[in-house]
């Protein structure tokens, strides 16, 4: 069982996501900053595209909508098993002012049918802070996540982009209750596109935002950093037995 995680950047054509999906031909795909009408994909309610591209089953839920502007931006889940349950809770409800830090953001989840096991996979894309520092707002966040993460103790898988190092309270609070799928904490996922926000710039692929993690009783039997073009993050491909 091969699971993708990856951030599609809401600034990238969906067209060459899919593709670059159908080439990895993963059987789990958790993807965030899936954009409806947005500007580099004005026609499209994007994860609904992705779906009709790969023929997958899936799941969308909404983080953030902008009314003025008609768009919104979520995160999904795709499979190419039968998805028999699917939920989501927000993590942090956007507020009136808003910058990036300030958006809503929410976990969706999914149980599929995988041969005679019933497995949960869990996304999220947690809120970006300026130069990723921890304030007490993500760790109310964090706190949140948790919240949801501790009740499952077993046959489930958690992705994201958290948004956050290795070393930040959030990645010690999660791995409390479950285990790095890997790769090794050391392999950076962002940024390959130039990065310019509130007076922090970035240009390399110095920061590691992207995790992959499991319940105890599942085995992750490789994991690696996939290199594309696409999107500002590079995507992580886990194989499960």
């Amino acid at each position: 069982m091969k699971l993708l995680q990856w951030n599609i950047w809401y600034k990238e054509k969906i067209e060459n996501i899919a593709q670059t999906i159908k080439t990895i031909d993963p059987d789990i795909v958790c993807l965030q900053e899936l954009g409806v009408y947005s500007v580099a994909n004005p026609d499209a309610h994007t994860a609904h595209k992705l779906q009709s591209l790969l023929g997958l089953n899936m799941y969308y839920k909404d983080a953030q909508k902008w009314e003025g502007a008609h768009s919104e931006q979520g995160n999904a889940i795709l499979s190419k098993y039968p998805i028999i349950r699917s939920d989501y809770e927000y993590i942090q409800v956007s507020t009136e002012s808003i910058d990036y830090s300030k958006e809503g953001r929410v976990y969706v989840e999914v149980s599929l049918q995988i041969d005679k096991k019933i497995i949960a996979i869990g996304t999220t894309h947690m809120s970006y802070t300026h130069q990723f520092q921890e304030t007490h707002e993500k760790k109310k966040e964090t706190d949140n996540l948790v919240n949801v993460l501790k009740t499952k103790k077993a046959s489930f898988i958690f992705t994201g982009d958290l948004n956050t190092t290795p070393e930040s309270y959030t990645i010690k609070e999660i791995e409390k209750y479950l285990t790095n799928a890997g790769p090794s904490f050391q392999k950076n996922t962002w940024t390959t596109k130039p990065f310019d926000y509130q007076g922090f710039t970035e240009s390399k692929l110095n920061w590691r935002l992207d995790y992959v993690f499991h319940s105890p009783d599942l085995r992750a039997l490789s994991a690696e950093v996939i290199q594309t073009n696409y999107s500002d993050h590079l995507p992580l491909l886990v194989e499960f037995a």
